[in-house]
């Protein structure tokens, strides 16, 4: 693996702490800062590249039952 530090991404995880650090560490905060950033450069021009969510329809189940094994004892 490369150990060389891009210095772009050093940037960015840095300020990507500090705003989760402003936001006291909690996802719903960070999610609504975020939110109100986007909708903020929205109403300056920013153009946002849409990205469409893709969901695939499961192929069977994905839960594993198991029959509990049976006692021999008496």
């Amino acid at each position: 693996m490369n150990t060389v530090e891009d210095p772009i991404v050093a940037e960015v995880r840095a300020n990507r702490e500090a705003i989760f650090a402003s936001c006291d560490y909690d996802h719903t905060k960070f999610t609504a800062h975020m939110r109100e950033v986007s909708e903020q450069l929205k109403r300056e021009g920013w153009v946002f590249a849409d990205r469409p969510i893709v969901r695939t329809k499961p192929q069977g189940s994905f839960i594993l039952r198991e029959e509990p094994p049976t006692s021999t004892e008496s």
